[in-house]
């Protein structure tokens, strides 16, 4: 029995620059929290075994306080998998078990037994990665001179069903403001590693990072919920370039009952029952987010890294006035842009002067 299955054709050939490159020959090392996970367990692990062009070297399960079918499950296909699996089985005091801590350690055991220059992966176990998860992810090693990559994590679409549809348009209005705050941060401080078109998300559905860079921060951070996004703001602080690739996807589930206190299931469910009436607190306003674009310049002209902003809690935004505030990042962003284009027709007929005034007379 062999899941490996070639790629069918709709992803284009690696490039000869990427099969060159050593990112393309380095060891790809998946770590995978999971705690009573019998129900996607399986999807999980067939969909990291039928990647196209690229599979995983060596997959590193770890199972935290699992009391369900989770181990024998992933065990029945241990001798089918085209890469190394190895199931870790460990379990925290209830005071100490958290998402976090699991997806901390898993990653660390990873790192321990990997070389070091590999390439470490984490993902969910109730995910599904892409066909062309780690060959995307490999592409944007490469084509952005990167140490890490953040990918998309999108709903299933047969689990999409569960969620309302009112909530799908929230999000999606969400998502847009976010975007509009993204592309005004492009234009003031463009960043050569990480352009537009980018995303804004730092799911640990999806995180690949070299060792060099994982050991750099010390690994994942001891927080017990929100690590994916603590793991980015350390690795930004310690000036570790990072792309937020947006071809690089894994689909995931809209179960309504987490693993993880405060993490998307529970915010599912409680916006099923009644919206929030703010949107989402990694969207701040536009105000705020110039204000820390300059501060964040200023530190670089010092060549200093920027600190994260926590002099100040955030302004949340409220959702009943979250038009207002796209409406004000529109105009934010089509000033930029006209500024932008004007200094660009001003720089042009500058040297277009300079070039004729150096022309020999006729």
């Amino acid at each position: 029995m062999s899941f490996h299955d070639p790629d069918n054709g709709t992803i284009g050939k690696p490039s000869e620059i990427l099969r060159q490159s050593p990112f393309w020959k380095k060891q790809r090392i998946i770590a995978i929290p999971a705690c009573n996970e019998e129900e996607h367990i399986i999807p999980c692990l067939i969909a990291l075994a039928t990647q196209s062009y690229v599979l995983p070297d060596k997959v590193v399960l770890w199972l935290n306080n699992t009391t369900d079918k989770t181990y024998a499950l992933a065990h029945s296909l241990q001798d089918k998998l085209p890469f190394a699996l190895e199931i870790v089985q460990v379990v925290y005091h209830p005071d100490l078990a958290s998402a976090g801590i699991a997806r901390r350690e898993a990653l660390a055991h990873a790192a321990r037994h990997a070389p070091q220059d590999a390439l470490l992966f984490t993902t969910d176990a109730d995910a599904e990665v892409s066909k062309d998860w780690i060959y995307r992810t490999l592409e944007a090693f490469v084509d952005y001179s990167v140490e890490a990559v953040f990918g998309r994590a999108l709903l299933l679409p047969s689990e999409a069903e569960k969620i309302p549809l009112n909530l799908h348009q929230d999000e999606q209005a969400e998502q847009a403001y976010g975007a509009l705050l993204e592309q005004i941060t492009v234009e003031l401080y463009p960043e050569p590693h990480d352009p537009w078109p980018r995303h804004i998300e730092h799911s640990g559905a999806s995180i690949a990072v070299t060792r060099q860079a994982w050991a750099q921060v010390d690994g994942i951070p001891n927080v017990p919920t929100g690590e994916d996004r603590h793991f980015y703001k350390i690795l930004k602080q310690n000036g570790i370039p990072v792309r937020h690739a947006p071809d690089v996807v894994v689909y995931v589930s809209a179960r309504l009952s987490g693993r993880a206190q405060g993490g998307m299931a529970e915010t599912l469910a409680r916006r099923i029952r009644a919206q929030d009436d703010y949107i989402d607190e990694v969207f701040e306003t536009v105000s705020r987010r110039l204000l820390r674009i300059r501060k964040e310049q200023a530190y670089r002209l010092k060549n200093q890294s920027p600190p994260v902003m926590a002099e100040c809690p955030p302004t949340r935004i409220r959702r009943d006035d979250l038009e207002n505030h796209v409406k004000r990042a529109q105009r934010v962003l089509r000033f930029l842009r006209q500024t932008r284009a004007r200094c660009s027709t001003k720089v042009e007929r500058q040297t277009a002067d300079q070039c004729d005034s150096c022309l020999p007379a006729r």
